[in-house]
């Protein structure tokens, strides 16, 4: 049996159709991947920002600590 013109029109849109749905499908899946990924990777950027803007602040406590420690002029050093 042979395929009419009808069957291949009915067929071309049985492929449209599914090729339509998987890419909706796809922006779909591809949409919450994203947002699942940006919940994710979310609090380890703020952690990373947060640490950046404390990292001058531990350095000058660390030089200022050192410069005590170098001239044992703490309250320890007596004891």
């Amino acid at each position: 049996m042979a395929l009419t013109k009808s069957d291949l029109n009915q067929i071309g849109g049985l492929i449209d159709r599914k090729l339509t749905d998987n890419e909706e499908s796809y922006e779909e899946k591809l949409t919450k991947f994203k947002s699942e990924f940006f919940e994710k990777i979310d609090p380890i950027l703020k952690e990373v920002a947060t640490a950046r803007e404390e990292r001058p602040l531990i350095e000058n406590r660390i030089e200022a600590l050192e410069d005590i420690h170098q001239t044992e002029t703490h309250s320890l050093a007596t004891v």
